[in-house]
């Protein structure tokens, strides 16, 4: 794809063009009539939030107030949070076998292919990071050749994008090889046909609206693309779509992957944005964000069960101009398609689930007359792959008429290279161990003991404790999980390994006192110590404390924070508030990931090794007995 970079328009594929409106109808079977439109982006009321309630109702906005003119379509295709899945695995969601690039890829060209120059196709972030290692250990590369073939168009940027910085980030953007590493994924495929030995870089245009140069205050990549779309009636029409990153993102990313750039409000960003659209003449804004809800309640593939209420996608929509009227959401690895009213406006809001399982499309209605944006509506696919349905025990058929042949033959290339390593055997496990997303979890106790032992000794840090962030564990570890390497049940995979931590964290150690160590883990609730949202740390063996069950008011005072915590003990010693201990953690909370900022006052600073590494020793040295399922005892009452 090349870009005219004066305008970041798309001049690779054609297709269609739109507006603003009056009086807005919301179709749900019925339809509902909403307030005119408000005249600014001001937040007032709190929004009214709904979507389909069966999977046969329709979700359809309309924006026209007058007798509807004659109206062709355009369309936009959009997933999120892929997270470089190429592989279905065992991916499933709704009772289906789901994902995997080869699939996705079959059913977006069989879209791209019926609509021809009417459609764009739009990723809403973490299309890279937190892969697995058929992708991973090619410098997420293959997540990117495989998007080529699937001729996206833009892409948000998403949290994950930064997890190697944003030097490196623009490498994925424009190409070339990876300092030292060279170009280890060679030869990659091309999205016109062949190869090249030289890592291509993405054909689709990274957008991050509200990422600035925290030097220049410009925008690291452009902060909207424009497409020109073909409608049915044969009418052209610009689509711009502003990509933007959730504003928190530096508090959940490694520091040094952030380091110089500023993130802003996506609201004053987008409307921003959509602003310098409208003077280039684009009628048709389209927010396609790396932030989102959840449905509560019982999730449906095309519901909103429960509503997105005081989720923080509701509350940037609560802020965005009118104009922006479709909202592609990611982030939260949801699915949903839900409709938000606030300040007089009904959007539509999508999101497509993760790792290539859902595919979002939207059907864009435009006024043949005005170029306006008449009515939108869209439906979720499930990307389906297997000849069976998942089970206890159930091994995947592949259904090969589902994979596209050219995206499954990279795939393949990629898989083959890492298969060595990803299938060797590297260790055992007596039972699952499991992550929770909140509290102790057993998988969150055995990567803590394994940083622990491999920072104990005089020449590695002399660590008494270990400290793991609950984010950084990425799946479950199994014991009757199926891998291609036909692993008994119990063992465990390299693959399987790497899959629970892929980020490539190293190990860091420090000095801390007692009172830090407290301080610390008063700073895991909402509202203490500086913290947005609760995260349990995970621990080693070596420590033990207390914690109340009474739960914590809204804004907490330093002394409710105080009161969480009881007793601490390190090695069944009460610790002294004056006295130092060796505290081992990885380097994204070393420098205050997740909001953990006690971790940056720890001194006598020592590196270790990656994290990986020292889980996969830690399996390994359990030998044919297997690492045991500890007991959850490590988080105790507070009496």
């Amino acid at each position: 794809m090349r870009f005219d970079r004066s305008s970041f328009r798309s001049v690779r594929r054609p297709s269609s063009r739109v507006t603003q409106g009056g009086l807005v109808a919301v179709s749900l079977g019925a339809v509902l009539l909403a307030p005119l439109a408000a005249t600014g982006p001001a937040a007032t009321a709190a929004p009214t939030i709904s979507g389909a309630q069966s999977l046969t109702d329709t979700v359809s906005v309309s924006f026209e107030s007058h007798k509807p003119s004659k109206t062709s379509d355009v369309h936009l295709l959009a997933w999120n949070d892929f997270h470089g899945n190429l592989e279905p695995a065992a991916l499933n969601i709704y009772g289906k076998f789901a994902g995997g690039a080869p699939y996705l890829a079959k059913l977006v060209k069989e879209r791209q292919k019926a609509y021809g120059r009417s459609e764009a196709t739009v990723l809403a972030g973490d299309n890279i990071g937190a892969s697995p290692l058929s992708n991973a250990l090619v410098n997420e590369e293959p997540a990117t050749i495989v998007s080529n073939l699937m001729k996206v168009d833009f892409s948000s940027v998403g949290n994950h994008e930064f997890d190697k910085g944003a030097t490196e980030l623009q490498r994925i953007q424009n190409g070339g090889c990876k300092p030292v590493v060279g170009c280890n994924g060679a030869p990659y495929a091309k999205a016109h046909g062949g190869t090249t030995k030289r890592y291509p870089g993405a054909d689709f245009q990274y957008l991050s609206a509200n990422v600035l140069d925290s030097k220049t205050k410009k925008p690291l990549f452009p902060a909207y693309g424009i497409k020109k779309l073909r409608t049915s009636s044969n009418k052209d029409v610009n689509v711009g779509f502003i990509g933007e990153v959730l504003r928190d993102t530096p508090t959940i990313v490694t520091p040094s992957g952030v380091a110089g750039l500023t993130f802003t409000d996506e609201a004053e960003a987008a409307n921003k944005a959509v602003k310098d659209l409208a003077k280039r003449g684009v009628k048709i804004p389209v927010l396609v964000i790396h932030q989102g809800g959840f449905q509560s309640g019982t999730a449906a593939l095309n519901g909103c069960a429960g509503n997105l209420t005081g989720s923080p996608i509701a509350a940037i929509a609560d802020k965005l101009d009118p104009s922006i009227k479709i909202i592609i959401s990611g982030h939260t690895h949801a699915e949903y398609r839900c409709t938000i009213t606030t300040n007089g406006v009904t959007r539509l809001i999508t999101s497509a689930s993760s790792f290539g399982r859902i595919l979002t499309d939207l059907t864009l209605k435009v006024n043949d007359r005005t170029g306006e944006l008449a009515s939108v509506d869209a439906t979720n696919t499930i990307v389906e792959n297997a000849l069976n349905t998942p089970g206890p025990g159930v091994v995947r058929q592949p259904d090969p008429s589902k994979a596209d042949p050219k995206v499954q033959a990279v795939v393949d290339q990629y898989v083959a290279a890492s298969a060595p390593l990803g299938n060797k055997v590297v260790g055992k496990v007596q039972g699952d161990l499991t992550r929770t997303a909140t509290g102790e979890s057993t998988l969150g106790d055995v990567i803590a003991d394994a940083q622990l032992v491999a920072t104990s000794s005089a020449t590695t840090g002399n660590a008494v404790v270990a400290f793991m962030n609950p984010g950084g564990i990425r799946a479950d570890l199994l014991a009757a999980s199926i891998s291609s390497g036909g692993e008994a049940v119990g063992e465990v995979t390299y693959g399987e390994a790497f899959t629970v931590q892929p980020f490539g964290n190293s190990l860091v150690t420090k000095t801390m006192t007692g009172a830090q160590i407290r301080s610390l883990l008063e700073q895991q609730f909402a509202g203490c110590g500086g913290q947005t949202v609760g995260r349990t740390l995970q621990i080693s063996a070596s420590l033990k404390y207390e914690q109340s069950a009474t739960a914590l008011p809204a804004s907490p005072s330093a002394a409710d924070c105080a009161a969480q915590i009881g007793v601490i003990s390190i090695n069944g010693t009460a610790i002294d508030p004056a006295a130092s201990y060796r505290v081992t953690m990885n380097n994204f909370l070393a420098t205050g990931g997740d909001g953990f900022t006690v971790f940056n006052s720890g001194t006598d600073v020592l590196g270790g090794a990656q994290d990986i590494d020292s889980f996969v020793a830690y399996l390994t040295a359990a030998g044919a007995t297997g690492v045991p399922v500890p007991a959850l005892n490590r988080i105790v009452p507070k009496p």
